[in-house]
């Protein structure tokens, strides 16, 4: 037997944004529709750090796998990433180890892709200004899935030093005729590092927040009316990148509602505060997937996906990425 290994640079080959897409409508359309077993992840701490362990079986499709994660602190001073990862999909007909992927780019891509389809969902279809809180991996990735996957003419970038978001505007200025989707060409977006959260906000009918911070990193105020935000930074209780004011006047989206009361403190904070009720949150996405809930924005002042992952993204999108390099014939095949 043969095990197909992807490397990074073969699941960016494999997968196209709009398929990264139409993976997450798999995902979040069997999570809310009770075809998908997703355990509670599993951590085991060693001396070095933590491991988690996410699987998924997604039935209606057929996949079946594990996301294995490392986050080992001290890792950066030895010129090692703290985060690392991959995944194992299986066949679900014989348990067989059909793929191992690299699973750093396979998160990046699949939660870019989940915020690309509440955008596609929930947000105003003529809102091209996208600004984008955060300029790590998760910011980079989201400019890229979102910019295939819709026509923006202006990319604006944020970050708490300023420093590393000029960079990544330079990164992405230098591939920007990549960023247009495929069935709509025309010019790529400008895309330009800003210093003031408030300025950024101007005219911008989409945010992203991709940060990780303890507290809010732009005043609901300065957010433009009908304005979509896709909230990705916030996957612990104790992280919080957005105001409860945002909260309180957006129809509020999650992944999941159970993994979204557990860790997204985006909404944890504003709970335990008393200033919302767990009614705030009006649909998951697959909801709106399934035909359960309504698209766009009804009757609030904004839209808000909250999203903290789930390894349903994970192994609908490794199988994608598996059946395009099958096609392509990418990878590498090791006995196994």
């Amino acid at each position: 037997m043969e095990i197909r290994v992807l490397a990074a640079a073969d699941i960016r080959r494999a997968l196209s944004a709009p398929e990264a897409v139409d993976a997450m409508r798999i995902a979040f359309g069997e999570l809310s529709g009770g075809t998908a077993t997703v355990p509670v992840r599993g951590h085991l701490e060693s001396a070095r750090g933590l491991m988690l362990v996410m699987p998924a079986v997604l039935g209606k499709h057929g996949a079946l796998g594990t996301k294995v994660v490392s986050v080992f602190p001290d890792n950066p001073s030895r010129g090692a990433p703290m985060v690392q990862g991959a995944v194992v999909l299986l066949d679900a007909e014989t348990g067989r180890a059909r793929a191992l992927l690299d699973g750093t780019s396979l998160t990046e891509m699949r939660t870019a892709a989940g915020s690309a389809l509440a955008t596609e969902l929930l947000a105003p279809r003529d809102a091209d200004i996208l600004t984008v809180f955060g300029a790590g991996a998760q910011g980079r990735a989201h400019v890229e899935v979102l910019a295939r996957t819709r026509r923006l003419r202006e990319v604006r970038i944020v970050s708490r030093s300023g420093t590393s978001a000029e960079r990544l505007a330079a990164r992405l200025s230098e591939v920007a005729d990549t960023l247009t989707p495929e069935d709509h060409p025309g010019p790529p977006p400008l895309l330009r590092a800003v210093r003031d959260a408030d300025q950024a906000l101007v005219g911008a009918g989409l945010v992203v927040t991709a940060t990780g911070s303890s507290r809010p990193v732009f005043d609901a105020r300065d957010l433009e009316p009908a304005a979509h935000v896709n909230a990705v930074g916030s996957y612990r209780p104790d992280m919080q990148e957005l105001d409860a004011q945002l909260v309180r006047r957006a129809r509020v989206v999650v992944d999941q509602r159970e993994a979204a009361w557990a860790e997204a403190g985006d909404l944890v904070v504003p709970l335990k505060a008393g200033l919302i009720g767990r009614d705030i949150v009006d649909a998951e996405l697959g909801e709106i997937v399934n035909g359960a809930a309504p698209a766009g924005r009804g009757d609030h002042d904004f839209t808000l996906f909250e999203s903290v992952g789930n390894a349903a993204q994970d192994i609908a999108i490794a199988q994608a990425a598996v059946a395009g390099a099958e096609r392509a014939g990418l990878g590498v095949l090791a006995p196994f």
